[in-house]
C-alpha cells in the first residue's frame, strides 16, 4: 500500500486585532471652593483691649459655639488652650475667634 498524504488545511490568516479602547470615564469638575477670608489683624485701643480682654492674667481667648450658644474661654496660655479644644472636640467650624492679648 502506498503512503497516504494527510493533506492539511491551510493555516487561516491571522487576523490584527487593534486594543481595544478603554471606555473613556466621565470625570466630574471638581467643585469650586471659595477662598478662605485671611484672619484680620486687629489694633485695639488701650480702653477696647481692656473689655475685649478683661482679665491680665488670662491673655489667650477663644470664641466658640456651643449647642447654636456663643462662648468666650480665657486661658493663662497656648497649652491650656489646645488642650480645650481637643478635649471638646472642636472643629474649625466651631471655632469663632482665637487670640492673644498682646499680639
Amino acid at each position: 500500500m502506498p503512503k497516504q498524504t494527510v493533506n492539511k488545511k491551510p493555516a487561516a490568516p491571522k487576523r490584527t486585532t487593534k486594543p481595544k479602547a478603554k471606555a473613556k470615564t466621565t470625570t466630574k469638575p471638581k467643585p469650586r471652593t471659595k477662598a478662605k477670608p485671611k484672619p484680620k489683624v486687629v489694633a485695639y485701643t488701650p480702653a477696647e483691649l481692656e473689655v475685649e480682654y478683661p482679665y491680665d492674667m488670662f491673655p489667650w481667648k477663644l470664641i466658640h459655639n456651643e449647642r447654636g450658644e456663643k462662648r468666650s474661654c480665657y486661658f493663662q496660655c497656648e497649652e491650656h488652650r489646645k488642650k480645650h479644644i481637643a478635649r471638646y472636640k472642636m472643629t474649625k467650624k466651631d471655632i469663632i475667634f482665637m487670640g492673644y492679648k498682646y499680639d
